[in-house]
C-alpha cells in the first residue's frame, strides 16, 4: 500500500464527505470507480480516516456532522461487504472486485 496512494483517497473522501452535493452513500462507488485496484479494505481505512481528520479539524454541527456519522456507517458497511464477499466465495481483494460483488 502506497502512503499516498492512500493519502489520494483519503483526501478524495473527505472532499465528498464535506461537500453537501455529493451522496455520501455514493462514496464507495466513487472511490473504487477512481482506485480499482486499490485494496477494498483500503476504502475503508480511507474513509474512517477522512471522517477522523473532518472531526478533528471542525467542530461541525447539523448537516456537517450528520454527513460525517453517515460516512463512518458508510465504512463500516464496505467492510461488512469486503466480509461477506469473503464468506460467499466472490472476490474480494480489489475495489474493482467489490464494485462488481455490488453489481450481482
Amino acid at each position: 500500500m502506497s502512503c499516498s496512494f492512500l493519502a489520494h483517497m483519503t483526501d478524495a473522501a473527505a472532499q465528498a464527505v464535506l461537500d453537501s452535493d455529493q451522496s455520501v452513500n455514493d462514496l464507495p462507488a466513487m472511490l473504487a470507480g477512481q482506485w480499482p485496484t486499490a485494496p477494498a479494505l483500503e476504502m475503508v481505512l480511507a474513509i474512517s480516516s477522512a471522517c477522523d481528520a473532518i472531526e478533528g479539524m471542525y467542530q461541525l454541527q447539523g448537516e456537517g456532522a450528520v454527513r460525517v456519522q453517515q460516512a463512518w456507517r458508510v465504512a463500516a458497511l464496505v467492510g461488512a461487504q469486503v466480509y461477506a464477499a469473503q464468506k460467499l466465495g466472490q472476490p474480494h481483494d480489489t475495489a474493482a472486485d467489490l464494485m462488481a460483488f455490488w453489481n450481482q
